[in-house]
């Protein structure tokens, strides 16, 4: 964190674009943005809270509430010219918001949203990321594994439990459409495990940002003879920074403006507040920090943890750190920094700068505060597991299977490079759902779908080996995974807090180095996806499916909406060929 010097930015504290220009309809990033409750009051609370008397020792996977409660959202899809950065460009918006809307529910809630498609020529989905879809696989939204596509011009209506409470995000699974825009923050309020902070700030998004379609990016990774890698153009903190126009490309007529603005916060002196960091990038690690203030970790993912301190929370794609903070600087203002790793990402401009506000500071004057002084260890890995406890103790159960996956990186017989894992390149079929096939007693697919049966065994463990010099942000759907052990080179059978092993949904792998996890595969029957979330390599097939318990999914009761699904977009493709050239997610 120590090299980044904000004087090499000409930020204008002021912006020079409107918030209806960089970001729509959105109050993300301005002091408008509203704090959040403790939780939603506007339903019966037994005992004083919605969920009456569970805590943080209630064990969430085996029991949530059911408080009976409906949140409904509406989402309109569509695409819009905005500039986030200053760079004008064609982006995907949620009732013309970007970042898209904030989903809250209290825990327990059931969660309604329906989705517009007016996009001209794209179909969607969206992914709940980290809600476990018990009993509900199909309300994953994920295109091919667990529905089709909606198609242009139809709509779908999402219905699940809050099963698990805390801080995620959703976002589009179809392709590698949600870099265009396609991503929004999820909380879900929940027991705490005391009162400790005054102020919900709310989500901080960390994302990285392309100056190019999704599309052209994912064509330009397929291509025969390319390297198979293409550079972020910017960084954004809940979807603003400037972007320096005069590096734009030779011959780009794209209109382009400095100083477009940068995003704000407002901390109170003395009161102690709450940070929802999410980190929805397409393929950056993101190293965040606050000049002068040290952050207290109190969740990784949907998962409640013993506090510890640190200067610096490290992100891989798709994990959350919540953290707490004290207003305890003695400047009037202090910079809030997002910084994509330079050794472990690929990114034109790595760092990201945010204002944060004490009181009535004057918000139209730059702080003057100075960074950490804390290099990258070049790791491309989370914190040490030693360090994260969860405060929901589990014994990690005895395996009844154990699967060994490597990754690996070749070019195939057109010299497209591909990623796989345990071998396959896998790719999925849009009209042939997985999951829809497996109901029908199907449980046998082609290779290329690399489907992974794991029969009736209730936990599984998988060992990868990374057999690449790049590290990989492991996504598993459908379960928070117990994380046993990573590291370098191959496993030596050690297991880390075994009584009481982190869990999580998504868990950095490093080059040459290995990872190992085990997942109550009997607890959720489905077919959950098990990806890479740099988006560049699950589009070139870094992914499995996990089929769990298949004689019960044959069993599930699968909403007649979902065929029709398949319907609509059966008979758009009939006249429109979707361009599909990845693998799908």
């Amino acid at each position: 964190m120590g090299n980044t010097n904000s004087n090499q930015f000409n930020l204008g504290a002021l912006g020079q674009l409107s918030q209806l220009q960089t970001n729509g309809e959105s109050t993300y990033g301005t002091l408008d943005a509203p704090d959040l409750p403790t939780f939603l009051t506007d339903n019966p609370t037994p005992n004083g809270y919605p969920w009456s008397t569970m805590n943080t020792r209630t064990n969430y996977y085996q029991d949530h509430p059911n408080t009976g409660v409906i949140r409904k959202y509406d989402f309109t899809v569509n695409r819009a010219k905005i500039a986030p950065d200053g760079y004008e460009l064609s982006t995907i918006l949620v009732n013309g918001q970007f970042p898209a809307p904030l989903i809250e529910a209290n825990w327990g809630d059931t969660i309604q949203v329906t989705v517009h498609n007016e996009l001209e020529d794209e179909g969607l989905s969206l992914h709940w990321h980290g809600i476990l879809q018990k009993n509900m696989p199909w309300e994953d939204g994920v295109p091919g594994v667990t529905q089709c596509p909606i198609a242009p011009g139809q709509s779908y209506t999402y219905s699940f439990v809050a099963d698990l409470y805390g801080t995620s995000w959703y976002h589009s699974h179809y392709s590698a459409q949600y870099l265009a825009g396609l991503f929004g923050p999820l909380v879900i309020y929940g027991p705490q495990e005391r009162k400790d902070y005054d102020i919900d700030v709310g989500p901080i998004l960390l994302s990285d940002w392309y100056h190019k379609e999704y599309f052209d990016l994912v064509e330009e990774i397929m291509t025969p003879g390319a390297p198979g890698i293409v550079f972020s153009d910017s960084n954004l903190i809940n979807g603003k920074m400037n972007f320096n126009c005069s590096s734009v490309q030779p011959g780009d007529k794209t209109p382009c403006k400095n100083n477009a603005g940068i995003s704000k916060f407002r901390f109170r002196r003395g009161k102690v507040h709450r940070l929802r960091l999410i980190n929805p990038s397409a393929e950056a690690i993101q190293r965040f920090s606050i000049d002068g203030h040290t952050m207290t970790v109190i969740a990784n993912d949907f998962v409640p943890v013993e506090p510890y301190n640190t200067k610096v929370v490290t992100l891989g794609i798709g994990q959350r750190t919540d953290v707490l903070v004290k207003g305890n600087g003695k400047l009037e203002s202090y910079w809030m920094r997002s910084n994509i790793s330079a050794n472990c990402s690929l990114a034109r401009a790595h760092d990201a700068l945010a204002a944060i506000y004490y009181d009535n500071a004057n918000p139209k004057k730059e702080p003057k505060s100075k960074p950490w002084n804390i290099p990258d260890p070049a790791t491309c890995a989370n914190d040490d597991l030693s360090m994260t406890r969860p405060l929901m103790k589990l014994p990690l159960p005895p395996a009844d299977k154990t699967i060994e996956l490597d990754i690996s990186s070749f070019k195939n017989a057109s010299n497209i490079t591909l990623w796989s894992l345990g071998g396959v390149a896998a790719r999925t079929n849009y009209n042939s759902p997985t999951l829809l096939l497996s109901k029908l007693g199907n449980h046998t697919f082609d290779k290329e779908w690399n489907v992974i049966n794991t029969g009736k065994a209730k936990s599984v463990r998988v060992v990868i080996n990374n057999k690449t010099p790049v590290a990989h942000p492991m996504h598993l759907h459908g379960f928070n995974m117990y994380v046993l052990h990573e590291g370098l080179g191959d496993w030596d059978g050690t297991i880390i807090n075994e009584h009481n092993p982190q869990r999580r949904d998504v868990v950095q792998i490093r080059g040459r180095g290995h990872l190992v996890i085990q997942f109550d595969a009997g607890s959720n029957p489905g077919v959950w996806p098990f990806h890479c979330h740099i988006a560049w390599h699950v589009s070139a097939g870094l992914l499995a499916q996990f089929l769990t318990n298949p004689d019960q999914v044959e069993k599930l009761r699968i909403p007649n909406v979902v065929a029709e699904t398949c319907r609509q977009w059966g008979h758009w493709t009939l006249s429109n060929i979707p361009a599909q050239i990845d693998s799908g997610l």
